[in-house]
């Protein structure tokens, strides 16, 4: 009986008052099993708080925590607007080198593009819709197959074989395209005119043809 009564007085009172519940509180929390280590942002949060109200040293000037904090801002904006651009989106999408990357334009089509914008002397779009219409123009006739996804250097290459000729004029042509789509060049007027006189030639000549897919 008095061994009870011991471990009854022993034990925590049912109805402790507002400082001991206080204590009994802290020393629950105080072990290990409720120990969380403070996450990356919590830290950056605590000492970027700390500089504006000094916690911990002198603190700065409230101007000098708002330049800070648009800093930060502008930042993240520079991030998300890069991340939305459509050449980003493309190269996430693994299909950003593909020449062809529009379905249902044939060479016709991208022929007349160029030409529009070589009336409104959009010499970019003249060197890529161009070439698109030399590579598309390849694939309706037979000298290319129609691999989706073929780089602009994969189609100089293999047309190449066709006209032996102009493979020189193939190869400046892919690295232009290249250049203005990929590396955000600015296109001259002779490079574009280049590219709308190789299309020009490349139609009126005839291929030597080789089977396609076969290895020579």
């Amino acid at each position: 009986m008095a061994t009870r009564l011991g471990m009854i007085f022993d034990a925590p009172p049912l109805d402790p008052s507002r400082s001991e519940g206080r204590r009994l509180l802290e020393d629950e929390l105080a072990k290990p099993r409720y120990a969380v280590e403070p996450s990356l942002w919590d830290r950056f949060r605590e000492w970027l708080f700390g500089l504006f109200d000094g916690a911990g040293g002198p603190g700065l000037p409230g101007w000098v925590f708002a330049f800070v904090l648009l800093v930060g801002l502008a930042v993240v904006a520079l991030i998300v607007v890069l991340l939305l651009r459509p050449e980003a989106r493309s190269r996430r999408s693994g299909d950003d080198r593909g020449v062809l990357d529009e379905r249902g334009v044939d060479a016709a089509a991208y022929r007349s593009r160029a030409q529009a914008a070589v009336r409104e002397r959009d010499w970019d779009t003249v060197v890529l819709d161009a070439y698109r219409a030399i590579v598309a123009s390849g694939v309706e006739r037979t000298v290319l197959d129609a691999l989706p996804g073929r780089t602009a250097h994969e189609a100089s290459l293999e047309l190449s074989r066709a006209f032996p000729t102009e493979g020189n004029a193939l190869r400046a042509s892919a690295d232009r395209f290249d250049a203005v789509r990929y590396g955000h060049e600015r296109a001259a007027e002779d490079e574009a005119r280049r590219v709308l006189a190789l299309d020009e030639r490349l139609t009126r000549s005839r291929p030597a043809l080789t089977p396609t897919g076969a290895t020579s």
